[in-house]
């Protein structure tokens, strides 16, 4: 949640995705959710560590 890579992989490659249930949406305007290109895992961002455009 802290830096702008997968937490799994280390992979930059990721994409914003929508929210799951109602806790990510209740944290959706501090965190985004997002998930890696590379390994498939899913994780959060800060919203001002997230990027303004997709990755991919």
């Amino acid at each position: 949640m802290h830096h702008r890579r997968c937490p799994n992989c280390g992979s930059v490659e990721f994409r914003g995705v929508g929210t799951r249930n109602g806790l990510e949406r209740a944290f959706s305007w501090l965190v985004s959710p997002y998930r890696c290109g590379l390994c498939g895992r899913h994780f959060f961002l800060y919203r001002w560590l997230a990027p303004l455009t997709g990755t991919d």
